[in-house]
């Protein structure tokens, strides 16, 4: 079990388009939610909730008080919506979960190690996911899982699915046999890339028509 990050915040009366005034006074308006209750309506201080969403993401626990209560709520970041030109938060959803229930959630896969090939300019590492959905209990959400690279010593070895090591009590939802990540020769890695900019480049042109 990773601890939980601590994040305080206010109680929220402004709601509709007088939530301007809060953004444009350091607030970010959020609301927290979940099974066992309505909606709520709070606010969070941007730099306090920016810290917070770096370090847990969509995946770690977050302990979240609302105003002088002196238990918090035990919460995901469900959704973070941002402004499409600056990235600035606007506003974020918080679901409560149940300690006792299983959740699910996507967590980003982290590469370790290096490979003595890729190392040695022989072969190109080829991430093919970047993210597995979970299940498990709230404590025992993890915050990434690692893939280690180390051992990948030849072209024809792959890192799969079920070559991942997980904690006890988290369950992995995808095929076991789907790859994670491969080796290519450094020539068929600068071809598909190549390839891949000249269809990005078509699908410009087709599109500017």
């Amino acid at each position: 079990m990773e601890e939980g990050i601590e994040l305080r915040s206010q109680s929220r009366k402004v709601q509709g388009k007088q939530v301007k005034q809060l953004r444009a006074q350091g607030w970010v308006p959020a609301v927290v939610f979940g099974a066992d209750m309505p909606p709520r309506p709070i606010q969070v201080d941007e730099r306090t909730l920016v810290k917070a969403l770096q370090q847990a993401g969509t995946s770690s626990l977050i302990h979240l008080f609302v105003d002088d209560e002196p238990q918090p709520h035990y919460v995901l970041a469900h959704e973070v919506q941002r402004d499409p030109l600056s990235s600035r938060v606007q506003h974020v959803d918080f679901f409560q979960v149940r300690m006792d229930r299983k959740v699910r959630t996507e967590v980003p896969l982290e590469i370790v190690g290096e490979s003595p090939l890729v190392k040695s300019g022989r072969a190109v590492l080829v991430q093919v996911l970047s993210h597995v959905e979970i299940e498990c209990l709230p404590a025992d959400l993890v915050h990434s899982i690692p893939v280690d690279v180390s051992g990948l010593d030849s072209l024809d070895r792959d890192i799969v699915i079920g070559d991942l090591s997980v904690p006890p009590g988290v369950t992995i939802h995808a095929d076991p046999h789907d790859v994670v990540v491969s080796l290519v020769p450094p020539r068929v890695a600068v071809a598909e890339e190549a390839a891949a900019e000249e269809e990005e480049g078509t699908q410009a042109g087709s599109s500017s028509t």
